[in-house]
Formats: C-alpha cells, structure tokens, sequence
C-alpha cells in the first residue's frame, strides 16, 4: 500500500502532534547525539514517587491484585477521591459520581467525546494546555478561544464569555499550565454563575491544585458543587501531585448521568487504569503527605530564583506566577534582538545555538512567549539562564 492509497480519517487534519510532546522528542534526539540540554520543555516532576506509594503497588502485587478492575476504578479509590474534596471543600460527591482513568488528559478526552459533538461550541481560554482544543476538534466541536490577558496575570474571566451566550461548556485551568496563573475566589463564583445562568457546563481541570504558592488557600470550582451539581465536571491527577506521570491515574467527578457516559466509552476504550496504580493510588491519598508540602516548596525556591534570573535578561519580562511549575515570559523583546519573527524560531534558536529546550507559545494559542518548567534541579536552572543571558545580555546593559 502506498501513501496515496492509505486514506487517515479526515478528523485528523484539524489536529496536530502535541507540541510538548514534540519538544521532549527534539531534545532526547539531541541529548543522544551528545549535546548538553538544559531541558525546560518537560512538563514532569523531577522527584521520585514517595516511598509509602511504592510499597502499596509491591503490596498489591503480592496479593495478585493484578486482574480487571472496575471499569471506573477500584471502590476504595473512588472513596478516596470523593473523601478528599468532601473535606477540603465541603463538596458532596459520592463515590458513583467518580471515575478513574489512564491519566488526567485521557480523563478529559473521555469527557469530551461524552459531552461533544459538531456543531457544539466549547470556550478555551489562552494560553491553555495544549490538548484542550486538539480534543474539542476531535469531537467535531468548534473551540472559541478566549484571550486572558498577561497584563491581567492570564486569569480566566468570567465577563470575557458574556459575548458568548451559545456555549455548549468553557474549560478552565487553575493552576493553569503554562502560565501558572491562578483563578481567585471570586472569580470562581462569577464562572459558577455564568454557568448557572446560561446552562453551559463548567469543566476545571485542576491537575496543579498542590502546586498553589499564595497569598491564600486554593480556590477550587468544587466549592460551586451544590450550585452546579448538574453541570459541573473536575478533572485532576496524581502525575504532578504525588510525581507519578509514569503511573497513570487521573480522575473526575461529575454529576452520575455524566460519570455513567464516561464509564460507557472507557469500557471500549481503556477499560481501566492500571489495578497496580490504583492500588498506588490508594495510598497516596490515604497516606502522609509530607512529600506533596517538600515539593511545593522546592518548587517555590526554584521559581523565585528563575524568575529573577529571567528578570535580568534583555528582552526577557517574567511576572511571578502563583502556582503550577512554570513560567511563562514575554520575550518578544528578545525575539527582535535575535531576528526572531515567531516564538517557534525564538524556542528552535534556544534549541540548537545554546542547547536551552523551552516550548514556544504558539503550541499554547499565546505567541510571544515560552513556557520553561522549574521541575528540574537548581543547578539545572541556573545554568540555562546563565546560557540565556550570555546570549541576551543583562537587561539595562
């Protein structure tokens, strides 16, 4: 068979590879050939999975729990999920109104391929994750990306979708990857209300919950659970919190009607996540959580020294972001010194002339700029700016 005669799905010309994804594949090529990366592009802790979670997975296999679960994931966990917010935010989910699956973005596909369809219209604030849109257009859906403003620290608004009354659902992101921008609470009431009053469903994807620096406690949409029971979904998962990317376990909470759809599609799609994760999982929600509060303030201590040292650089302008593991700069500034006319040949210039992997804004719908992750050591850090600013020069220079 040849290329002309293998005929892909037309759905599949409106969507891309993952940017990100992208990015870590170019630098691994580059690690390979012997180049010295200082890789900002990887969205993944570097920590390893605490230790009390990895006993529970050897536990669990030693008890052969190693068959099919439940296609939305094992009782106990679902408890635990359910638990978690019922305590942290009064939220009044039971377990059947719970399911897991092989991560937080596989959750969030079978979301949208349970609530969308052609001629829906979805609202995606930007910059946003870079699957949001990918996943609304491979349900035959129309994203309407909405701009947050960086002079506005990149907060989803609530008055930005008044224009918008035909919305089928708005998807948020708080701690928002990759601005690390933060939804306060009263914006959070005002995105309830406007969901309350238009019928819209309300889809918060919360995977950095933990990773939230201040000033204050986080503001989760699962507060509005009595307002929005009917039309609210939170999506979140352990990969961040607990550094278990590898392990696969995402979850969401919904009304039972919905989390019921999400069941049906898993069923011929995953089936399950791992039972082994699950059990892992288990753990990591019952267990200490000494490690979740040592990792957000490492990751506190890295983000101020980067931000500083980004600060310093010509053409480079950083707000302090409060929450997730990334920044997000302006570098348009720095693109003119370079002759640089996109962020995609700013972020390949960084690549292949000082060996510093960042991921371009246009993969986030924000031209302009780069996501860098702090979730690498210090020295790490400090070495790419230093490469940056040798570059660059010092601002004021």
């Amino acid at each position: 068979m040849t290329s002309r005669d293998m005929r892909l799905a037309q759905r599949l010309s409106a969507v891309s590879l993952s940017p990100t994804l992208a990015v870590m594949m170019e630098s691994k090529a580059l690690k390979e050939r012997g180049v010295d990366v200082v890789d900002f592009g990887a969205g993944e802790p570097d920590f390893d999975t605490p230790e009390n979670i990895k006993r529970a997975a050897v536990e669990a296999l030693r008890n052969n729990l190693t068959h099919y679960t439940d296609t939305g994931g094992l009782l106990d966990l679902r408890r635990a999920i359910a638990a978690r917010y019922k305590e942290r935010h009064g939220a009044g989910w039971g377990p059947d109104e719970v399911i897991t699956g092989c991560g937080g973005k596989n959750v969030l596909f079978l979301v949208a391929l349970s609530l969308f369809e052609a001629g829906d219209r979805v609202a995606i604030y930007a910059p946003y994750w870079v699957s949001f849109p990918e996943q609304v257009k491979l349900c035959g859906a129309a994203p309407v990306i909405i701009e947050a403003r960086e002079a506005d620290g990149f907060v989803s608004r609530a008055r930005d979708l008044e224009a918008h009354r035909d919305l089928k659902a708005v998807i948020v992101n708080s701690p928002c990857n990759p601005s690390g921008a933060v939804i306060p609470p009263d914006e959070v009431e005002r995105l309830a209300a406007f969901a309350a009053r238009t019928g819209a469903w309300l889809i918060s994807d919360e995977t950095y919950d933990t990773f939230h620096y201040g000033p204050g406690t986080f503001a989760s949409l699962a507060s509005e659970h009595a307002r929005l029971r009917d039309r609210l979904v939170l999506v979140n998962s352990l990969s961040k919190t607990y550094a278990m990317t590898g392990w696969r376990v995402g979850y969401a909470l919904g009304p039972r009607s919905l989390i019921d759809a999400l069941r049906k599609v898993q069923s011929h799609d995953a089936t399950h996540t791992s039972s082994i994760s699950q059990a892992a999982a288990v753990e990591a929600l019952n267990g200490p959580q000494d490690s979740v509060a040592s990792m957000r303030e490492e990751y506190r201590r890295r983000r101020d020294d980067l931000v500083r040292s980004l600060n310093g650089i010509r053409g480079i302008a950083c707000t302090l972001p409060p929450g997730s593991f990334y920044v997000f700069p302006n570098v348009k500034g720095a693109m003119t010194a370079l002759g640089c006319a996109t962020s995609i040949e700013f972020a390949r210039r960084l690549m292949t002339e000082i060996g510093v992997a960042t991921v371009p804004g246009e993969a986030f719908g924000a031209p302009g700029y780069v996501r860098l992750s702090y979730a690498l050591a210090l020295d790490r850090i400090r070495e790419g700016a230093g490469r940056l600013l040798r570059l660059l020069g010092r601002r004021d220079a």
